[in-house]
């Protein structure tokens, strides 16, 4: 149960700040405005290690954009990708 909470808590963190975090990920990878708004708004509930593999696993497998393009279709369920990046973290922090 904590598990899916973490890994909810963290895409609504994601999906809120995606519209407000637009950027260039040219540079390849998230651009720094889109990490502080992600760790700002994902450790106001969760732990700090947690945000931060969990962005760090997010930017191994999308772009920004990918990310906006979840933000933007609103789905009520997130990606099982999304998920699974989440759990990664939460197995490797013991969860």
């Amino acid at each position: 149960m904590m598990v899916m909470r973490r890994v909810s808590v963290g895409l609504i963190c994601l999906l809120l700040i995606a519209a407000g975090a637009c950027g260039n990920d040219d540079a390849g990878g998230f651009d720094e405005a889109f990490r502080q708004s992600f760790m700002a708004s994902c450790t106001a509930s969760q732990p700090t290690a947690f945000c931060s593999c969990y962005l760090d696993e997010l930017e191994q497998r999308y772009t920004q954009e990918e990310i906006y393009a979840v933000a933007i279709a609103g789905s009520e369920t997130p990606p099982q990708e999304f998920i699974d990046a989440g759990l990664v973290c939460v197995v490797d922090l013991g969860g």
